[in-house]
């Protein structure tokens, strides 16, 4: 049961496929859903985007941050809204904090170490990666007790452990979620292989492997914040993400000590 494109969503990206999209007709749709609008205010007035003023409706939006900007944040904000935390067997509220701050380091991360990849990439590969999680979490009512045994077996990445009880993985399910919600093709790829940890074994120079770096080094920095220990999955991938990152051991300490204090 994979949650249908919204209404509002299709709308946008009907006004957008226009060969000159109209800022006014764009604003309006969705400043008609004043939740959406609400959280996009939010998203945009905080640190993390460092506007120096207070932008206070959807039009400045549009024009701080542009039209596709401004788009991510309303898919992300809608993408929160598909789920019903009554019928998941996961808490929500925890799994939407944990994926929005890793939405907003790989921001940081992607303005600081890839500036000249679009950044609202790295806002929608952080809070959509993780997408499939609750899908599984609404269909399996043991889907917690799978996450909690699977920390037992870092070994073994999640999605392998997902494919062994369900038949089914998460990034999978995330990919058609992504998809068929219409983000970039290169972001819903990385979606697919996110615990992929052979994606960077061979480094090609690809925007899909810097996107991957950037989202497992955010996921790091997340994880130490809340756990205070790295993913299972970073042991595996450390030395090529801090190689395409040109990040020593020494920089990413900084880092590490620099997110959790600042976040």
């Amino acid at each position: 049961s994979v949650p249908a494109q919204p209404k509002l969503l299709l709308e946008l990206l009907k006004l957008m496929a226009d060969s000159n999209p109209d800022i006014n007709d764009i604003s309006n749709a969705i400043s008609k859903d004043i939740a959406v609008s609400a959280a996009i205010l939010k998203t945009i007035n905080s640190p993390l985007y460092g506007l120096g003023r207070t932008v206070t409706d959807i039009k400045m939006s549009v024009n701080y941050i542009g039209i596709f900007g401004v788009v991510m944040l309303v898919t992300g904000s809608l993408l929160k809204k598909s789920f019903d935390p009554k019928n998941c067997s996961i808490n929500l509220e925890d799994f939407w904090q944990f994926t929005s701050d890793i939405a907003s380091a790989a921001m940081l991360i992607g303005q600081r170490y890839r500036p000249e990849i679009a950044n609202d990439k790295f806002f929608s590969l952080g809070l959509f990666h993780a997408c499939g999680v609750p899908v599984m979490a609404m269909k399996y009512d043991d889907y917690q007790l799978l996450l909690d045994n699977a920390l037992a077996t870092p070994e073994v990445a999640l999605t392998e452990v997902e494919e062994n009880h369900y038949g089914v993985n998460h990034a999978t399910i995330g990919y058609y979620v992504a998809s068929s919600w219409r983000l970039p093709k290169d972001v819903c790829q990385i979606i697919l292989q996110h615990h992929d940890r052979s994606f960077i074994s061979v480094l090609n120079g690809s925007q899909e492997q810097d996107l991957f770096a950037v989202l497992k080094l955010s996921e790091l920095l997340v994880s130490v914040k809340y756990s205070d220990s790295p993913t299972a999955d970073w042991p595996y991938v450390k030395e090529n993400v801090c190689k395409l990152l040109a990040i020593d051991e020494t920089a990413l300490q900084k880092l590490i000590a620099e997110f959790t204090v600042s976040t």
